[in-house]
This record gives structure tokens, C-alpha cells and sequence, in this order.
């Protein structure tokens, strides 16, 4: 197994494969906290287990693809990802007492 694959799978097993902001159990998407693009590392502590709609909403997704497959309205979206990205800080100091 890689490297990656096996630190995203310590991740998602850490996470009880639930998203940590809205709670859906059975998400399978990792989510870098520092991106790698900015320096972010594939370790546990800059990893997040996320569902697929809390991903899209804090990745740079077109707003118009955020209402069609989600049913966010377009005046939601700004304050969506504030309240997700504000909760990932909250649970990334948590992680990184731990870890």
C-alpha cells in the first residue's frame, strides 16, 4: 500500500469514516487542511475526514454546480462554507492535541 493511501486510511479510521463537521456517517473523502499546493503535508494532522458535500462546498467548485447537486442556494453558499471551514478549524486544534 502507499504511503498516501495508507495515512488517508489511518485518517478515515481515526474519523470513524464520518464527516467531521455535519456528522454523515460512511464518508470516504480526505481532506488536506493546509492544501499541498501551500505546503500542506500527507500527515494526520493536517487530514479531515469529510462528506462529499462538505468537501465540494470548501473546494473550489462553481457556485452554479453547488446549487444543482446540492440544493444550496446560490446567497447560501458564502455563509456554508464559513460555517464548514470555521468548524475544520475548531476539530483541527482538537486533532492536533492529540496527535
Amino acid at each position: 500500500m502507499s504511503a498516501w493511501k495508507e495515512i488517508r486510511q489511518q485518517a478515515l479510521q481515526r474519523d470513524n469514516r464520518t464527516c467531521q463537521v455535519c456528522g454523515k456517517p460512511n464518508s470516504a473523502q480526505v481532506h488536506h487542511v493546509t492544501p499541498r499546493s501551500k505546503g500542506g503535508k500527507d500527515e494526520l494532522s493536517n487530514l479531515i475526514t469529510l462528506c462529499g458535500k462538505c468537501h465540494m462546498v470548501i473546494s473550489p467548485v462553481p457556485e452554479w454546480l453547488l446549487t444543482k447537486l446540492w440544493e444550496i442556494q446560490p446567497d447560501e453558499i458564502s455563509g456554508e462554507r464559513e460555517r464548514i471551514l470555521h468548524r475544520i478549524d475548531e476539530l483541527m486544534i482538537n486533532i492536533n492535541m492529540h496527535y
